[in-house]
């Protein structure tokens, strides 16, 4: 098995980037989900509610985050470094952030109607994952709940095919893509060697209407999830993929080997 494709998203729920290479903390993928939309109250924006952030390109050059949105205007925010410090909410944790100004408020909120600002993970930002999968130590960026969703090509074409859908792997929303293992063989994963990187499986993840979102339209397109709930209903959640902790640090390349060190 190989790593067939790696996948950054610096906003969370925005655009996903595609990279030939990543560096891995503890945290994830470098420059994964350290931003983050938030409402008026704090609280996190999704596509499960705005299903226009898919449009929301950003990329990370140097220390800058450059976001685009519908309107093509750029704005341009510091990926480190002093700024106004706020509370945020994602999936009832609460957290300082730093929040990235005016400009990039404005640009959100008419990408999506509504009023919205960007947030950053601070240097003292420190989120623990759920304990009941973890470690103690265990950290995680405003992803929502791990820092690594891995998922094989394999499983992406078995459910797609069925729900009748375009094969893109970016429905959902992962940073690793596996080739050469079988359909849903992951659900069987314990542990793994990414390149030279060791990480523990520790969840198979529970999936929404996210799924649903055309990630170049930004608009819902059903079908996928239904095919999940399905026939991948576990636990009373419809699951695809599995989470992962990092358990060292490293550089993955796409063509990098992917060995299964322990199964269920």
């Amino acid at each position: 098995m190989r790593i067939a494709a790696l996948f950054v998203h610096p906003i969370k729920s925005g655009r996903a980037v595609e990279v030939e290479r990543a560096g891995v903390t503890g945290l994830g993928l470098e420059h994964d989900r350290r931003f983050m939309v938030v409402d008026p109250r704090g609280r996190f924006v999704t596509q499960r509610e705005h299903p226009a952030l898919a449009r929301v390109s950003a990329h990370v050059e140097g220390s800058e985050l450059h976001l685009v949105g519908d309107d093509r205007r750029e704005v341009v925010v510091p990926t480190k470094g002093p700024g106004d410090v706020v509370r945020a909410s994602v999936w009832g944790d609460d957290v300082e952030a730093i929040d990235c100004g005016a400009a990039a408020a404005g640009l959100l909120t008419n990408h999506l109607g509504t009023p919205a600002r960007l947030v950053r993970m601070g240097a003292d930002t420190a989120r623990p994952v759920d304990p009941v999968h973890g470690q103690p130590g265990d950290l995680v960026s405003f992803a929502d709940g791990f820092p690594l969703l891995i998922v094989t090509q394999a499983s992406i074409r078995a459910v797609l095919a069925a729900a009748g859908a375009a094969l893109d792997a970016r429905r959902f929303r992962p940073n690793v893509v596996v080739e050469g293992a079988a359909a849903f063989d992951e659900d069987g994963w314990l542990e793994l060697r990414l390149g030279q990187v060791r990480v523990d499986i520790v969840k198979p993840c529970g999936r929404c209407a996210v799924v649903d979102v055309d990630p170049d339209l930004g608009e819902r397109a059903p079908g996928v999830l239904a095919e999940l709930g399905r026939t991948r209903k576990r636990g009373g959640s419809a699951i695809f993929g599995q989470n992962a902790i990092p358990r060292g640090e490293g550089t993955l390349h796409v063509g990098d080997e992917v060995v299964v060190t322990r199964r269920a």
